[in-house]
């Protein structure tokens, strides 16, 4: 969300709306495999909304038999407060009001700093604030997930909205993110730009990508 929301109930049915496409549309999994491969257990989600990406990590933690605190962070108050809600007050997660492009939180304050589906939300030159925050933030890698633009992941993603959802903000804003957001190749330049050490990039299932450092 770019703007304040004047209808409450109307985006807790579009951050519902993201949390299924998250869950069945490759928006969680590949943030899960990133995380796992490094053992983290302190993990700050930037750009949180409800919550879900944060809570996911965290229960597959403690599936795992560690335990996973994560600290979720988003600028709406609003937002905060039905990620608090959705999340069921976990013990394990944190909630804090806070601007991406500039985190108030020390160097390696955690050992992974995540963001999915927020990247796009920003322009170059704050994208690139946003990353070297992250990369700042984080002591071992910042993951990012995020869609992927072209022509046919807007097309298809139009088409998605318009059959699973009357959701007004969803319409609106699902295929609108697709157009906004970066290609693989333009991530991975903001990434170095921002002073990742070795940023790559992966291209995902259903039009999405995720970028890790290292």
């Amino acid at each position: 969300m770019d703007r304040p929301v004047d209808a409450p109930d109307e985006l807790e049915h579009n951050l519902a709306d993201i949390e299924f496409a998250n869950r069945w549309l490759g928006g969680i999994a590949p943030i899960l495999r990133a995380v796992r491969r490094t053992g983290a257990r302190t993990i700050l989600d930037v750009g949180s909304g409800s919550g879900d990406v944060a809570q996911a990590l965290v229960l597959d933690g403690r599936r795992r038999g560690f335990d996973v605190r994560a600290t979720c962070l988003d600028r709406s108050e609003a937002m905060l407060a039905i990620a608090r809600r959705r999340t069921g007050a976990d013990e394990r997660l944190t909630f804090v009001c806070g601007h991406g492009e500039r985190l108030p939180f020390a160097d390696a304050a955690f050992d992974v700093v995540t963001c999915t589906l927020a990247l796009h939300h920003f322009e170059p030159p704050a994208a690139r604030e946003l990353l070297r925050e992250m990369r700042r933030v984080a002591r071992l890698t910042p993951i990012v997930g995020d869609l992927s633009r072209s022509r046919l992941a807007f097309a298809a993603t139009w088409l998605y909205a318009h059959f699973t959802t009357r959701n007004r903000l969803t319409l609106h804003d699902a295929p609108l993110s697709v157009r906004r957001a970066y290609v693989p190749a333009e991530a991975l330049a903001l990434a170095r730009e921002a002073g990742w050490r070795s940023p790559r990039v992966q291209r995902e299932a259903f039009f999405r990508m995720t970028l890790v450092d290292g």
